[in-house]
């Protein structure tokens, strides 16, 4: 008997996973480099204020991952992503005409909250992309994602002195042409293997039906602190770079220059990075990544000048070819499928409480003219971080040499 094709379940193309990762970094790259200058400059709020508008903000979106892995394990993914871009597009269309203080910061709250769910989702999907490994899928999705970075960055550097409800038009648009491919589009399987079944059944007993946990092991948590303090540091560059450079006495114009060439570089090196990371077990190029990382923040002591700190972004832009496209593939391998959704919401929610505590705290260091202890802090917390998850690898890989 003949099984008919209309009855396969249809997978997700990784073109409209691409694409979808594209226009969501776009989107969302027209908001994040001015928010810090639009509250203050425009809504004419202190820096203390943009700093608890951002911790918030990524408070929400780490509630956003958490929501998204459960959403993603438990629920109907498809359903789940539907009602996620309808979320993310209201409060970026409502930041059109409602961009004032206090409401800006209430929609940019509910837009972080999708924005969480968005990102697990996503991540969540990658891992049930048929016909390539993670890691390439994972890859192609960063150098897609820093595209967006791209466009983003360069949309708000020559648009924004015509207004910020000119760019949230077009982030508008953006993210309905988003929610557009996942209606269409994400209506797809979704693997998930079978509960295991005890041998009771075969003795005529109730059988046992016993569904695998997400847990955290020593890997796992030197990756999840990893990836905290790495994006508490890169928080700094969102946050009190603009502000650093000012003070020495570069143009707001060099600021958005800067994303831009670190998305080009990204672009340009990052499948010859990927080519070498590939060959390697995930902990080596992780590894190697977060020290480059680190040491771009020891070597930001010394910049005063503009190509000082382009040459910095790039050194850490290298250190986060290495590291960041690894990681939520390296836990994909080391965690069960049917956890999923909850392993790359822990992904996320670390990348968010990063974000929750770098605002605060550069806020904090700033305010008291701490720059380069501010800097120096971060490059020593990040290697001791890196050297933890070499020990605990050290540990592990002769009993698990792919992990």
């Amino acid at each position: 008997m003949q099984t008919s094709l209309a009855n396969k379940p249809r997978q997700l193309n990784e073109k409209w996973l691409l694409l979808g990762t594209l226009l969501s970094s776009t989107g969302n790259s027209m908001i994040w480099p001015v928010m810090t200058l639009y509250i203050t400059g425009v809504l004419n709020q202190s820096f203390t204020t943009a700093g608890v508008v951002l911790m918030i903000g990524a408070m929400v979106s780490l509630l956003g991952s958490f929501v998204g892995g459960k959403l993603f394990d438990h629920w109907r993914p498809y359903a789940a992503m539907v009602m996620t871009s309808i979320i993310i597009l209201t409060a970026v269309a409502s930041l059109i005409f409602f961009n004032k203080w206090p409401v800006f910061a209430i929609l940019i709250w509910i837009a972080n909250f999708g924005m969480g769910i968005e990102q697990t989702l996503v991540n969540s999907f990658a891992t049930t992309v048929p016909g390539q490994k993670t890691r390439v899928i994972f890859n192609n999705m960063y150098i897609v994602l820093n595209i967006g970075v791209v466009l983003g960055t360069l949309a708000v550097g020559y648009l924004f002195d015509y207004g910020f409800s000119l760019l949230m038009m077009i982030s508008t648009a953006i993210y309905f042409g988003l929610m557009l491919i996942i209606v269409t589009k994400f209506n797809v399987s979704v693997d998930a293997a079978d509960p295991v079944v005890s041998n009771e059944e075969e003795q005529g007993n109730k059988p046992t039906i016993t569904r695998k946990k997400f847990k955290l092991t020593p890997v796992l948590i030197a990756i999840g602190a990893l990836l905290f303090i790495t994006y508490l540091s890169y928080m700094l560059w969102e946050t009190v770079m603009a502000p650093h450079m000012k003070t020495l006495g570069m143009p707001t114009r060099n600021y958005a220059d800067l994303w831009m060439i670190n998305g080009v570089t990204i672009i340009v090196l990052q499948k010859f990075v990927s080519n070498w990371a590939n060959k390697h077990p995930y902990h080596v190029s992780v590894i190697l990544g977060s020290v480059i990382f680190a040491l771009s923040f020891f070597f930001l002591i010394f910049v005063t000048t503009f190509w000082q700190i382009v040459l910095v972004f790039e050194l850490l832009t290298i250190g986060e070819m290495l590291q960041s496209p690894q990681v939520p593939a390296w836990v994909a391998q080391i965690t069960p499928k049917e956890v999923a959704g909850q392993a790359q919401g822990f992904v996320s929610m670390m990348i968010s409480s990063g974000r929750v505590v770098g605002p605060i705290y550069s806020g904090v260091m700033m305010d008291h003219g701490w720059t380069d202890i501010l800097f120096l802090s971060v490059f020593i917390v990040m290697i001791i971080i890196t050297g933890l998850l070499a020990v605990t690898m050290s540990r592990r890989v002769d009993k698990n040499p792919v992990a």
